[in-house]
């Protein structure tokens, strides 16, 4: 069974690589003055995890930042402690083909977005969200600091204090001190 899973994964990967090549977008960098729209992408099964994309939503959206957040729900069905509200989107496994890719309209129209930051609040890697950054045409991308791929414009070291509240912080402070 884990053959077949890091066949699909592998498989996944070789696709987002080739797709990464013919990925056309406009780069900058932006911090919390000069940004217009924000993308907040997050996993989204955990429901504390959720509570505080919200926060962040709340944050930006009081400094009259737009904001988009697309949540993945890690499961076969989204969850019912949810709201729904405008702007903030999610997806589950069932909106996966069988190798991880996601496909819904909801992550297509987010990939096609032009933000000026996408935030990625993920602490692990989990690959459907991994495939929407890299393909995302957001002009600065912005995560946690990992060694396997080179997504992200800009990225956040959170080793040695792996929550997200941290990283919420360290994504606050340094798309402030950005110039």
């Amino acid at each position: 069974m884990q053959f077949l899973q890091n066949t699909k994964t592998n498989i996944g990967l070789t696709v987002l690589k080739f797709k990464v090549k013919k990925l056309n977008r406009k780069r900058g960098v932006y911090n919390l003055n000069n940004a217009k729209n924000i993308g907040l992408i997050y996993n989204a099964t955990n429901q504390s995890t959720y509570n505080s994309a919200i926060k962040l939503i709340k944050f930006l959206q009081e400094k009259n930042i737009k904001t988009n957040s697309l949540g993945y729900v890690n499961s076969k069905e989204v969850l019912n402690f949810y709201e729904t509200s405008k702007g903030v989107d999610f997806f589950s496994r069932n909106n996966l083909n069988w190798y991880g890719k996601p496909n819904n309209p909801n992550t297509n129209n987010f990939i096609e977005k032009e933000f000026d930051i996408l935030i990625d609040l993920s602490l692990d890697d989990d690959f459907p969200l991994q495939y929407i950054i890299a393909l995302s045409k957001a002009k600065f991308k912005v995560g946690r600091f990992t060694s396997k791929d080179g997504y992200y414009d800009f990225m956040i070291n959170v080793e040695e204090k792996k929550e997200l509240n941290f990283l919420i912080d360290q994504i606050k402070h340094y798309l402030t001190m950005i110039k």
